[in-house]
């Protein structure tokens, strides 16, 4: 016969212990204060990293007028041409009515539409927001006679309307799209529009003799959505690239490639090194620095470059005042080669009843200099060696490895006002691309090389 095995008693459980000496009281937790960007008179700023180029919260107003209303929005930019909200931003303002006697209601709304187009696919059109709220509204009196007795409708009214985070399409949740049109004539054509609204509605009462009926007028403006993504941190640049590669290398990331030679040639390719900052994340005014290193033979590198090239001076050619010329305009202007070129690439992804078009284009082209010496071979044995023997190229072997180094910017033109995004049939992603040209595609042994590294703006 089995007996019953008795379990202490557990004590009761308790969401938040009490502390010793302290005596429970009923009264409720308050609620935490509001946020504000200035510290109020009993606080302090204890840490603050103010934004780049920026003079803190827009505070000017945008003001639009028509016939019978006048439109404020607050918290924008002094002359804005249209108001621009960032991600979860919120549209504050004022709407100024002129003859308020017979409305009966006012009404805001904002609204978001993507439409896709594509010739050969056809088009889809999807809606990102619609949202409406009241303004003002009469109610109807329950007798004729107290009808006289309502209240009318304001000058004056106060507008408070917030974007959503996310938008419902195809049964799964995307990130608010920015606004962004984009129009590209090939073929097939396609064309790409995401635009925001804000529309006024006022709804009126006319009356002749024993009818009665009602109008409605509606105002729009467009709006701007421009959400941003900021780096996680600054990019670490000392003096140079290169001279910040050993104190932080962290900071770097290296991308390697090699541009090939074609079938049947016995000629070495050109080992191409990348570095770019290792935050993928920039700014769409940041510069963006970056080194570049190529290693090849000498005969490879004068395939690629220029005959007239600087960059291919060999060290104890020519007369001392000479190479002192050639290094001083390594070091000041920018090399401008066909050969080198560094750029923003920007490639546009449209599906559209399951078909996919894509177009790329350029964004951004960088500035690019050579960093001295102009010539550099890996082995300087060889070079001793070969300015003992007077060899054909005064020491630089035309098999050795030579390294030739160049060090650029690149940063996005200024009329680019949006990043890269996803959305439902639409997704936006830029690259950084250095594309490495000989002089004579067709008939150079090298075949042109494009690389391409993903990032985000």
């Amino acid at each position: 016969m089995s007996t019953a095995i008795l379990l202490p008693e557990l004590p009761p459980y308790e969401s938040a212990a009490t502390p010793p000496n302290c005596a429970t009281t009923s009264t409720t937790i308050s609620s935490p204060p509001g946020y504000s960007v200035q510290p109020r008179e009993d606080e302090e700023v204890v840490a603050f990293t103010p934004r780049l180029n920026s003079g803190g919260a827009p505070s000017g107003a945008f003001t639009r007028y028509w016939q019978q209303a006048t439109l404020i929005l607050k918290d924008q930019e002094e002359g804005t041409r249209l108001p621009t909200y960032g991600r979860n931003g919120r549209i504050i303002g004022e709407l100024g009515l002129k003859n308020t006697d017979k409305i009966i209601q006012v009404t805001v709304k904002l609204h978001g539409q993507m439409s896709l187009s594509v010739a050969d696919s056809g088009s889809i059109s999807t809606t990102l927001i619609s949202e409406t709220q009241d303004l003002w509204k009469q109610c109807p009196a329950p007798n004729p006679q107290e009808q006289r007795m309502e209240p009318k409708c304001p000058s004056i009214l106060p507008i408070y309307i917030q974007f959503p985070a996310a938008y419902e399409a195809e049964g799964k949740y995307w990130r608010l799209p920015p606004s962004f049109e984009a129009t590209f004539l090939g073929i097939p054509a396609l064309f790409v529009r995401c635009t925001f609204s804000l529309s006024i509605t006022i709804t009126r009462t006319r009356s002749y003799h024993l009818a009665s009926w009602t109008t409605s007028k509606t105002y729009i403006t467009l709006v701007n959505f421009r959400p941003r993504t900021r780096p996680s941190r600054p990019i670490v640049l000392i003096d140079t690239v290169f001279a910040s590669l050993k104190p932080v290398p962290e900071e770097w990331l290296q991308v390697v490639a090699n541009m090939k030679v074609r079938p049947k040639s016995d000629m070495k390719p050109i080992e191409c090194h990348l570095f770019i900052p290792s935050v993928q994340t920039y700014a769409l005014t940041d510069v963006i620095p970056f080194h570049l290193q190529l290693s090849s033979s000498l005969q490879s590198l004068r395939e690629l470059l220029p005959p007239s090239s600087e960059h291919l001076q060999v060290p104890g050619s020519g007369s001392g005042d000479n190479k002192a010329k050639v290094q001083g305009d390594l070091r000041i202007g920018p090399f401008r080669s066909y050969a080198i070129r560094m750029s923003i690439a920007r490639q546009v992804v449209v599906e559209v009843h399951g078909l996919k078009r894509f177009r790329t284009f350029t964004v951004g082209v960088g500035k690019i200099w050579s960093v001295p010496p102009a010539l550099y071979s890996h082995s300087e044995h060889s070079i001793r060696n070969g300015k003992e023997k007077a060899g054909k190229h005064n020491g630089v072997p035309e098999d050795g490895d030579v390294y030739l180094d160049w060090q650029g910017e690149v940063k996005c033109w200024g009329e680019v006002s949006t990043g890269g995004f996803s959305a439902s049939n639409l997704i936006v992603k830029d690259f950084l691309v250095l594309s490495l040209t000989p002089p004579n595609p067709r008939s150079s042994f090298l075949m042109p090389m494009q690389l391409s590294h993903p990032i985000d703006l």
